[in-house]
């Protein structure tokens, strides 16, 4: 456990001090190579999407098992080396930087750049025209993301090492790519869209508690409870609900609405801006910090239970 908080640590200060790195082309190399898989296998039924979904994740897996393996069995220095390098991969860093240029674009009224950055951080068209629009589709996204680009591929990681940071992260970029509900992949996409959502199911339900410990615990708990299900994905309802309401844009007692995909929202108390981007940020930063404060207090405990035998 104490050289996986380590690795952890290395990892997260290696990607705060280097932001200009080629790690997401190691992304934009795996998201062509799904395509292609997508190209030769999908003909419209499941049992082809899970074949895909084998094909994109299985050889893999077993190629960074066997590299943290060898590694592990020729020196412990190399093993966490390369934990490092595999968590830096993964690039928490992303998420901030994106929202923080969405931020920047709507202080100087530059609407078409901040609608850019938020398509560059969902990976789809956005709709939408407002300052006000683009910046709580950001926030929305910003929760959403948080889970799959930082507090899942973290928890993977504690429980099966490199091998299972990396699953998490393949297997949502198949849910981006293949995921949509469109009739080319209304059923070819249905193994990763299920995948992703077993392997953020528990994930997501510790960051929804995170945002509720870090921003407004009552009004999150509370928006939790009454709005969770009103979103057909059922990791973005706990995510959107907790975190809206954590940091108070979510009127829990107000009428719903639907927008233009069809799902319900919630009426907000506040007009969303920059500001409040910056704040989603800031609030994803101390989750983060808050299991890495936990994760130490448990190291610290064991080690200190080590020391008294």
């Amino acid at each position: 456990m104490a050289l996986t908080l380590v690795a952890i640590l290395l990892a997260i200060l290696l990607d705060r001090l280097t932001p200009e790195r080629k790690s997401a082309k190691v992304w934009e190399w795996y998201s062509d190579w799904a395509e292609a898989i997508e190209q030769r296998f999908n003909a419209g039924s499941r049992i082809q999407g899970v074949s895909a979904v084998f094909l994109a994740t299985v050889p893999i897996s077993i190629g960074i098992f066997l590299a943290w393996y060898l590694l592990g069995q020729m020196a412990g220095l190399l093993e966490l080396i390369f934990n490092v390098v595999v968590l830096y991969c993964v690039d928490l860093y992303l998420l901030g930087s994106v929202a923080q240029t969405v931020s920047s674009a709507l202080e100087n009224n530059d609407l078409a750049a901040a609608q850019a950055s938020l398509e560059k951080l969902t990976g789809k068209p956005s709709v939408e025209q407002s300052e006000t629009g683009i910046a709580h589709a950001t926030i929305e996204a910003v929760l959403k993301q948080a889970n799959s680009l930082v507090i899942s591929p973290l928890f993977w990681f504690i429980l099966l090492g490199p091998v299972g940071a990396v699953l998490q992260r393949t297997v949502a970029v198949q849910d981006k790519l293949w995921g949509h509900r469109t009739e080319r992949f209304a059923e070819f996409g249905w193994a990763a869209a299920r995948l992703d959502d077993l392997l953020n199911w528990i994930p997501a339900r510790l960051t929804a508690l995170s945002y509720a410990v870090m921003g407004s615990f009552e009004d999150a708990l509370h928006c939790w409870r009454r709005h969770a299900g009103m979103w057909s994905d059922i990791n973005s309802g706990p995510l959107l609900a907790s975190g809206l309401g954590a940091m108070h844009l979510g009127a829990c007692e107000d009428a719903e609405h639907e927008d233009v995909y069809g799902n319900k929202m919630v009426t907000p108390t506040a007009l969303a801006d920059a500001g409040h981007v910056r704040r989603v940020v800031a609030l994803v930063w101390r989750v983060l910090l808050f299991w890495l404060v936990v994760a130490s207090l448990m190291v610290g405990v064991h080690l200190f239970g080590l020391f008294t035998r």
